[in-house]
């Protein structure tokens, strides 16, 4: 019996003695005059003062387990500056990494990188990371305690800060410069942060391995809150930006005026704006943007939209508009940034305190959008100029409660508004259990316009818009458990018909909708099974009419496997369906996915569908038999040189009369060439047979940070209106030539 005891002590003392050391303290001595030169090397000389910080733990696929290969971190700073360096042991010939564009999301799937992740507020309430290969190509991220990838990580988050890296002969080694004036963080000359330090190398067997400097808890949700050694810092200087953002852009473009003619080109086209971006103190900017050049050096990857009754979302790419907006990330698409399309004038105030968020935001916008949510279909037109704001407020009531309030307001030139009000909260209830909710109401008058060629009514009110004046609500209740081996939520969906957001990207409505989910999932940590999960998802939708809109069920399946590829299956059985007033039963299909990474060299995409859908854009909708299928090889030829391949193919077809109700695919093609981190030569190639038209996109860019950049390039394809039977797509009709050049100037 004393032995026992004994033996409980020891395990009492050893998870202590865990705790203990994630939450130790680090303090760096501060240089008066730095003389650390980045050049990815890490010299005894220039880092003599900085404190040293080991990775010890394997957290994936080990579970706080000894860390099998050796990583140290060094930490030092100066008045300005927060330096770190990271030396990452390794075999040089195992280490994986290309150079890379800023911000490349391949650099973290593909290469082996390292990270440093701030929680300078020590709240809980996100993390900064920053992130680098062995080549020191960057990027950054912003996290928040949320409960998935998608939720947690915003990508479009953007900071200054320098990198080099360089592989030596025992592993690779990355220098950071982190201005204290590009990262937030509460006022005042000294600071205690929360950070920690991590890395991700592929093993012997290519297994990707994941350590860190500190613990990390499988059953606790919150990944954020686990950020938790603490940095010192005294005596810093909090320096205010005043920076000028500056461009001169301008084009050719030319058309043929028939299928035979040759191109006529139209004068060249100058254009110019300002960006003002101004500290009003160290958590709190105002930006300010006059004629922005908001238009887009790459194309969207084009969606197949055929068989879709509303409109499709596509990622917000514009920095003016991605800075800042995790705050105004709503479950129900309450503000969508690119409903904002062509604005002539915007401001935007950002602040983050100790207790609390601001985000307002105001647009002139020249061509704005104007979209109606419905039952089974949503319409888009083009409207003409309106008066946007959108302000945000979120307040942090305590470390388990967080509540909030939102206004969004549309202003047409031409008659008509659409105001929306609403208020969220975030409760803590557990480690484990958490609440979540979001209610929101729409006023609305429609303008009196053309924008909209619909004979359809909703609720007795014409799509058409002329002038009529309604009201709206929504409201979202979600209740989840996450643990190690659990994922479980309850999540309720209250829509009425007539709810609509004017700044917003809303599609569905009339809808009281349920939902179960429930997952277990197991981290084996053998080479042939590294993961699995199998789960289960129910649906009930009803309208405010009170009839059965669907019932459905998901079986949902996932493994990773050997290497480095993960596979998920999910089968969707809509055991009811009711579309456009009619009935469907045991419409079902499979969605297959996998992702597999082998080398450095080489990964792929493979999502495939099949099984029973509807045509919902026939006349008289009926079940067909569906099949898409979209795959996507990546080759990285060298340190520099990749390409990325793809196709989309989809096709339906009536299950009695075999009648296609569309066959077709969208292939495209992208070459980039990285000279260095900053420097590079891309193209772009796009075919889609469902319209038989063609592009090509030709760019040679420079983007030294986020904010400088210089490209020039071309935008070639060919017109729908030309085509016919003996007219190749792969032409040019029209063309467009295009350069901008924009500097950051600081003052």
């Amino acid at each position: 019996m004393q032995k026992l005891n004994l033996f409980y002590k020891l395990i009492f003392f050893f998870f202590i003695s865990q705790f203990i050391f994630s939450q130790k303290q680090f303090k760096p001595e501060k240089f008066k005059d730095p003389k650390i030169i980045l050049d990815g090397k890490i010299s005894p000389d220039e880092w003599i003062n900085a404190i040293q910080v080991e990775l010890n733990f394997e957290i994936n696929p080990g579970n706080n387990t000894p860390a099998q290969k050796k990583t140290i971190g060094f930490i030092t700073y100066s008045d300005t500056d927060l330096y770190v360096a990271i030396h990452a042991f390794d075999n040089p010939e195992n280490v994986r990494a290309s150079v890379r564009s800023r911000d490349d999301f391949n650099m973290y799937r593909q290469d082996d990188i390292v990270n440093v992740s701030f929680d300078t507020y020590a709240d809980g309430r996100n993390n900064y990371i920053l992130v680098a290969n062995p080549f020191g190509s960057q990027f950054d991220v912003r996290a928040i305690n949320a409960l998935t990838d998608e939720q947690r990580y915003d990508g479009s988050f953007n900071m200054d800060f320098e990198t080099a890296g360089s592989i030596v002969a025992d592993g690779f080694q990355v220098e950071f410069k982190i201005p204290f004036s590009s990262i937030p963080f509460p006022n005042g000359k000294d600071q205690k942060w929360h950070f920690n330090i991590g890395r991700k190398y592929f093993n012997e067997k290519n297994v990707e391995v994941e350590v860190q400097s500190q613990t990390f808890d499988r059953n606790n949700p919150c990944e954020v809150c686990q950020t938790t050694q603490i940095l010192v810092l005294d005596d810093i200087t909090i320096e205010r930006r005043v920076e000028l953002l500056p461009y001169v852009a301008g084009n050719l473009s030319g058309k043929k005026s028939s299928k035979n003619a040759s191109i006529d080109y139209d004068s060249f086209k100058p254009n110019a704006g300002l960006g003002l971006n101004l500290d009003l103190s160290k958590n709190s900017g105002l930006e300010i943007t006059l004629n922005p050049d908001f238009s887009q050096i790459e194309a969207d990857v084009t969606q197949i939209d055929v068989n879709s009754s509303f409109a499709l979302e596509y990622p917000e790419r514009r920095p003016f508009f991605n800075r800042g907006t995790d705050i105004v990330n709503f479950t129900d698409g309450a503000f969508y940034s690119r409903s904002i399309n062509n604005p002539i004038l915007s401001s935007k105030l950002l602040s983050q305190g100790k207790k609390s968020r601001i985000y307002f935001l105001t647009a002139i916008d020249q061509n704005s959008p104007y979209q109606i949510a419905g039952e089974d279909r949503s319409y888009l037109g083009q409207g003409g100029q309106s008066f946007v704001n959108v302000f945000r407020y979120q307040r942090l009531v305590n470390k388990n409660t967080r509540l909030g309030l939102i206004s969004t307001n549309r202003y047409y030139k031409d008659g008509g508004y659409g105001n929306l009000f609403g208020t969220d909260g975030w409760f803590l209830i557990s480690k484990n259990w958490r609440l979540t909710y979001e209610l929101l109401t729409n006023f609305n008058q429609e303008p009196e316009a053309n924008w909209i060629d619909s004979q359809d009514r909703i609720e007795g009110r014409s799509v058409a818009l002329n002038q009529d004046k309604f009201s709206g609500s929504a409201l979202y209740v979600q209740l989840s458990r996450n643990t190690e081996h659990w994922k479980s939520y309850i999540f309720y969906r209250n829509i009425t018909p007539e709810y609509q957001a004017n700044v917003g990207f809303v599609v569905k409505n009339n809808r009281r909708w349920g939902t179960i989910f429930h997952e277990y999932q197991n981290f084996i940590n053998k080479k042939g099974l590294q993961f699995f999960s199998v789960g289960t998802k129910a649906d009930v939708v009803y309208t405010f009419q009170d009839y059965l809109k669907a019932i459905s069920i998901d079986g949902i399946f996932g493994i990773k496997t050997y290497l480095n590829t993960t596979i998920e299956y999910t089968y969707d059985w809509d055991v009811f369906k009711n579309f456009l007033g009619k009935d469907y039963r045991n419409v079902g299909k499979s969605e297959l996915t996998i992702q597999n990474n082998p080398s450095e060299s080489f990964s792929l995409m493979i999502r495939t569908t099949f099984g029973k859908d509807l045509a919902y854009n026939e006349k008289n909708p009926e079940i067909g038999r569906e099949f898409t299928l979209f795959l996507m090889p990546s080759f990285q030829l060298g340190d520099k040189f990749n390409l990325s391949p793809s196709i989309r193919y989809a096709k339906l077809e009536n299950l009695k009369t075999q009648k296609e109700y569309y066959n077709g695919a969208i292939s495209r093609f992208s070459a980039r060439y990285q000279f260095n981190n900053f420097f590079s030569i891309r193209i772009i190639s796009e075919y889609n047979s469902f319209v038989d038209r063609f592009f090509i996109q030709p760019l040679i860019q420079w983007n030294p940070n986020p904010s400088t950049v210089f490209y020039v390039g071309g935008n070639q394809n060919s017109i729908e209106d030309f085509n016919d039977e003996f007219y190749s797509a792969f032409r040019v009709d029209q063309t467009q030539f295009y350069l901008k050049f924009q500097y950051l100037i600081g003052l």
